[in-house]
């Protein structure tokens, strides 16, 4: 389901303006209702049920800061496209994952649980997002006018990052960035999201967590600025998926997490953090999990024998391949094996005497 596109635009002008039979305006009939805030400096959409359950606020704070408070869980694939001309933009993603991607951007790459994502984009580029079906998502995304960041916070940009004070005075575009939130934006994220507050103390209250949420993005990636640090470009997302389609390659003779860095040309410490990152464990962890997918695979087929499918997975041998696989899936490679075929003689043909036409596959061996 692809929904109606939003712009920064379209939300400040929305807020505290109750549209039309409370249905968001030029959104489909099936999208869901808004109802204005207390403070009457935003609006609530409630999502219908044939796109999810939940929904979102969107509070416009002050002259600088807007933000967006997610509480939802789609009932079915959702693509949806954001433009935010002239804001920096930071999404502080506290529960659950989606898939973003920019204008002319190569693959997909995760707002990811943990982690906020920051961007400023060139006018009139837009971010596409994709929302899985049933998969809880709790975020706040933080809008940052840049034009009145001096006026109205009285911060010398000056004193920024590079990355952010060229954003903000020539807007030199900032491609996705990902920096991990810590404890304190985590806390703030939450706050925002958990918010007990009503009218103008819950705007107030809002403010304090958006500069909260702010500043540790901020701060995150000025620790990180050097080449080992933790912020993850588009180049290096590309060199970590790459890295895990080397290790989908060479499971019979995997390559060591130094190795792996060196072919991919990152260090060892960026390449664990992007796995970290991306596929939410360690080289190890990681290479563990492809390898036993593919033995699931192979086991099932069932032209192969176990010794062969553990070499092939690179275990140094079928009893330690054995241990692995049933800790993973709890039954061992035999009895998926069996399991597998029963389900194929269950789906054959009858001949004339109601039996199951003969089964051609590999042997029933450890």
């Amino acid at each position: 389901m692809i929904l109606h596109d939003r712009t920064i635009e379209e939300m400040l002008g929305c807020a505290g303006q109750p549209g039309e039979a409370g249905r968001w305006r030029g959104a489909t009939a099936l999208e869901g209702r808004r109802e204005p805030l207390v403070s009457g400096h935003g609006f609530r959409h409630r999502y219908d049920e044939a796109v999810g359950d939940g929904g979102w606020e969107f509070h416009q704070l002050d002259d600088a800061f807007s933000m967006a408070v997610v509480d939802f869980r789609a009932a079915c694939r959702i693509s949806r496209s954001h433009r935010h001309d002239d804001h920096l933009v930071f999404c502080a993603m506290i529960q659950g994952r989606s898939t973003i991607s920019t204008e002319g951007g190569i693959g997909g790459e995760e707002l990811a649980h943990g982690f906020c994502t920051f961007y400023g984009l060139p006018r009139g580029d837009a971010v596409h997002t994709v929302y899985e079906p049933h998969r809880p998502l709790r975020y706040v995304s933080i809008f940052l006018r840049c034009d009145r960041v001096r006026d109205v916070l009285g911060l010398d940009v000056q004193a920024l990052p590079a990355i952010f004070r060229d954003y903000i005075l020539h807007r030199t575009p900032i491609d996705l960035c990902h920096v991990p939130l810590g404890s304190g934006g985590s806390i703030a994220a939450t706050q925002a999201l958990d918010c007990p507050y009503e009218g103008e103390l819950r705007r107030l209250y809002l403010i304090a967590k958006s500069i909260e949420i702010v500043c540790a993005a901020i701060q995150a990636y000025a620790e990180g600025a050097d080449a080992d640090g933790p912020v993850m470009r588009r180049a290096d997302i590309g060199k970590v998926r790459l890295a895990r389609q080397v290790i989908e390659e060479n499971l019979a003779e995997p390559l060591s997490v130094a190795e792996l860095a060196a072919a991919v040309g990152m260090t060892v410490k960026k390449l664990q953090y992007g796995f970290q990152v991306l596929f939410r464990g360690s080289v190890g962890q990681v290479y563990k999990q492809v390898r036993l997918s593919k033995a699931m695979v192979l086991v099932s087929k069932g032209d192969l024998s176990m010794i062969d499918i553990a070499i092939e997975c690179g275990y140094e041998c079928p009893g330690s391949f054995t241990r692995a696989f049933k800790l993973a899936f709890g039954a061992s490679p035999t009895l998926v094996r069996a399991m597998a075929m029963q389900a194929v003689l269950a789906e054959r043909p009858r001949d004339r005497f109601g039996q199951a036409q003969a089964f051609v596959g590999g042997p029933l061996v450890n």
